[in-house]
């Protein structure tokens, strides 16, 4: 009868918790966008249209912009910026989308400044909370370390920060949701309750605990000291990463950075 109930009440919180899921981009008007914009060529035509629906899944769960794009160097934009690889992927961002809009942009540029190649993963809006510093550089070591494209091609690097941006950022929830989801949950936490108080009928209190020791069992017949936690520093490698809070040349704010590999 016990493993019954709870099968029920288990089905029932998958149920609910079904019912709780964001709306879809079909039940609400699409006000955000997604796209990626392979400049540098990088992508097949079937792995362009598979990240882009990747995106498209992750720009309607989270509600906010997601852009990502490929330049061979930081010549030939048609926006102006500083000359940098950061300001270049800011400003590629407000271009497409607006300055402080929500939203996460990720840029490829196989020659940045110093002539190196640089991912870099930036939060605007909303997502600079939704998308940390840290956060952003796990993703983008992560895919250097375990999708590298010089291994793996450019679809499974893009990929796997694609994947990591729709980890990291929640989904958006609507505020009626919340006082909703807490009834709910206090509902079959009470019932659960009930379920458990009447298997307890043949339970009576002890005044004691003589009832529940056996008897000789508590005779300390030996002592010894056993140490049973060692302590171990660890010192991380460096990465040539770069992170923090930062300004674009057109008055966005910013979380996130970038990687040089």
């Amino acid at each position: 009868m016990m493993k019954r109930m709870t099968a029920i009440l288990f089905a029932l919180v998958l149920i609910l918790s079904v019912a709780l899921l964001p709306a879809s981009a079909a039940e609400e008007p699409a006000v955000y966008s997604y796209r990626f914009d392979d400049n540098a060529d990088l992508l097949t035509d079937a792995e362009e249209q598979a990240l882009n629906a990747t995106l498209y899944d992750i720009c309607a769960k989270c509600q906010c912009n997601i852009v990502f794009f490929t330049a061979d160097n930081l010549n030939g934009a048609n926006f102006s910026h500083t000359g940098t690889a950061q300001d270049y992927t800011q400003r590629y961002y407000e271009t497409c989308c607006g300055v402080n809009t929500d939203g996460v942009v990720c840029g490829l540029i196989l020659s940045d400044e110093d002539g190196d190649r640089q991912v870099l993963l930036y939060g605007s809006g909303k997502c600079v909370k939704k998308l940390t510093d840290s956060e952003s550089e796990e993703i983008r070591n992560n895919a250097i370390s375990n999708h590298s494209p010089d291994r793996n091609g450019y679809y499974d690097f893009f990929n796997a920060i694609a994947v990591g941006v729709g980890e990291a950022v929640p989904p958006h929830v609507k505020w009626y949701w919340i006082p909703g989801s807490l009834l709910i949950g206090f509902a079959i936490a009470m019932i659960i309750m009930m379920i458990l108080k009447k298997q307890l009928k043949s339970v009576a209190m002890q005044r004691g605990a003589v009832n529940y020791v056996r008897p000789g069992s508590m005779n300390v017949t030996a002592a010894r000291d056993t140490y049973l936690y060692s302590t171990t520093t660890r010192t991380a490698r460096p990465k040539n990463n770069s992170s923090g809070s930062s300004h674009s040349s057109g008055g966005g704010s910013y979380s996130g950075g970038g990687s040089k590999f």
